[in-house]
């Protein structure tokens, strides 16, 4: 199932950049693709006339894949450090409850009631 998942993101994959390349062909003036200056790095290198429209599109779909990845991963390392601790704790719960399974209930305890309290004021 999972094959079958990745050969069809893969199809979807190359099917847009197919579509990225005739978007580039359709976005030209004067036979010169369109070409998108990013602010930042314009100013590292004034001669650089900017970045094509399918570049920015690949760039901008690229970084926030990476970052929905991150936030990814630290949600499940936090998960899985919560199922650890949760496990631990059930674990120590259980061997508390078989202990006080093993015990011999003593004679001696006394077991009073709020209301036999009240009435012997």
């Amino acid at each position: 199932m999972k094959l079958l998942k990745y050969i069809f993101f893969t199809i979807i994959l190359i099917s847009c950049i197919f579509f990225i390349i005739q978007l580039d062909q359709l976005n030209t003036v004067n036979q010169e693709p369109i070409k998108i200056k990013i602010p930042y790095i314009s100013a590292i290198d004034p001669s650089n006339d900017g970045v094509k429209v399918w570049e920015a599109i690949l760039l901008s779909v690229s970084m926030g894949v990476f970052i929905g990845f991150l936030i990814a991963l630290y949600q499940i390392i936090s998960q899985t450090s919560e199922i650890m601790s949760l496990k631990s704790k059930i674990r120590r719960l259980n061997h508390e409850l078989d202990n006080l399974r093993n015990q011999s209930i003593d004679d001696d305890i006394d077991i009073k009631d709020e209301i036999s309290m009240e009435e012997d004021l």
